[in-house]
């Protein structure tokens, strides 16, 4: 007569805690991880269902402190736990009706084995806490075709080893800015001791230091926290909110939010708002942190930005003209150049301009190339304020209409007429500094 067990029914695993397990369970069977009460026994694998050979798991990838992911959808271990047997099942197939599924199978084998839910719980937790990227800065994949659903089936991510612009420091911030911040990164730091999850929204134009803010931070965090970087033109966001909160705590980070939750009435974004929406609001005292990115708030819905789905919306402006010697003194060390953004007719213009950072730092790179390719030695204030205004025109202002076709003038026109001439008067200024048409650009 067979002997009544415990047995779990199959619990369903999103991919990622699938291999996780796998890897989890072959470090404890090869002793490079040890836990208190669970020993697994023996350890075995089979690649298809259609080739049913037991082997040992197949590790296709070993870290240096030797956790190895496994390539096996089929993974079989006896362990024991609290003096007890218990066979572990691990079962990836394509199921008629749900499509691929992950699955886990824990049964008691022994008179004391009473408690195998305890036994999968440990599990759990030990694999996603001693997995390869917890901890870590992860980059997700693109692949905005895919299908959404609540299983992160399809994310694909990878770490990210060496992220640029480390330091918040680095990034010349308002201090009521930077304090807000800094208050960011010490909750997510500090979240096992202060148990607040926070969600931010920055917001301001192209050039304003969002994406350095965000690699700072990512960086600051980095072994404390997992940090998940995710683009506003994947839509995955039920993938992407899953596969985050597997860790504890995370920072989930989507640039350009506005792509995927922008005005309600535009029929794309309906149904991943909805999403958006409803993850706020479930993750709302949860341990994921967000922090999202836009070039104008009001592009995002209003219900998605509103207080209580985000816990604060900050705007990054223009670069303050206090700092503007300090960003050129990063970029270059060029005496000539300093000397020249130092000039208090340069200073003046910047500040008319209200300039941002990466104007500024390109502003710095042109003015370089310009010095080395103009024909002559040195560079002009003329010149660089030349560059100055025509970096500008070319970024931030409209074009001439005028120029196109053949519309009839008038006073509008005129204006435009005269901005154009004044423009051709300062070229030809300029190439008779540089020697006519014997300056290299003309050869």
């Amino acid at each position: 007569m067979l002997r009544d067990v415990p047995r779990l029914g199959p619990k369903n695993a999103n991919s990622s805690v699938f291999d996780f397990l796998k890897t989890y369970l072959y470090a404890l069977y090869t002793r490079v991880l040890q836990a208190s009460d669970i020993k697994v026994q023996t350890l075995h694998a089979m690649g298809s269902i259609n080739y049913p050979v037991m082997s040992m798991p197949k590790a296709v990838f070993q870290t240096e402190s030797g956790l190895a992911k496994i390539a096996n959808s089929y993974v079989y271990a006896l362990v024991s736990y609290a003096g007890a047997d218990y066979y572990i099942n691990l079962i990836r197939m394509n199921h008629e009706m749900r499509g691929l599924v992950h699955e886990l199978v824990v049964s008691g084998i022994s008179d004391a084995s009473k408690r195998p839910d305890i036994l999968r719980d440990l599990l759990i937790h030990g694999a996603i806490n001693n997995s390869l990227y917890k901890g870590r800065i992860l980059r997700v994949v693109e692949a905005p075709g895919m299908s959404d659903d609540e299983n992160p089936v399809g994310i694909e991510v990878e770490i990210v080893k060496d992220i640029k612009q480390s330091n918040l420091e680095d990034v010349f911030l308002p201090k009521a800015v930077s304090r807000e911040l800094r208050r960011f990164m010490e909750c997510a730091v500090r979240y096992d001791e202060l148990g607040t999850a926070l969600r931010y929204l920055l917001s301001g134009p192209p050039g304003t230091a969002k994406t350095m803010v965000v690699r700072s931070i990512a960086k600051a965090c980095e072994g404390k926290v997992t940090v998940i970087l995710a683009s506003g033109g994947d839509s995955r966001l039920n993938k992407l909110f899953s596969f985050a909160s597997i860790f504890k705590p995370a920072i989930l980070c989507i640039d350009d939010i506005d792509l995927v939750v922008g005005d309600r009435h535009n029929m794309a974004f309906k149904s991943v708002l909805g999403t958006f929406l409803q993850k706020l609001d479930g993750f709302l005292g949860n341990h994921l942190f967000v922090l999202a990115t836009t070039n104008d708030k009001r592009s995002v819905d209003m219900a998605a930005s509103r207080p209580g789905r985000f816990d604060q919306i900050i705007d990054m402006g223009a670069l303050e003209p206090r700092n503007y010697l300090d960003l050129v003194k990063r970029r270059t060390q060029d005496p000539e150049l300093l000397a020249l953004f130092g000039d208090m007719e340069v200073l003046a213009l910047l500040r008319e301009k209200n300039i941002v950072g990466a104007f500024l730092a390109n502003l710095v790179k042109q003015a370089d190339i310009s010095k080395k390719t103009n024909g002559k030695a040195g560079l002009s204030k003329k010149e660089l304020l030349a560059i100055i205004n025509r970096s500008h025109r070319g970024f931030y202002e409209e074009p001439s209409k005028g120029n196109i076709g053949f519309a009839g003038r008038g006073g509008e026109q005129d204006e435009l007429d005269q901005k154009e001439a004044e423009l051709e008067a300062e070229t030809v200024a300029l190439e008779a500094e540089f020697g006519g048409s014997d300056h290299p650009r003309h050869n």
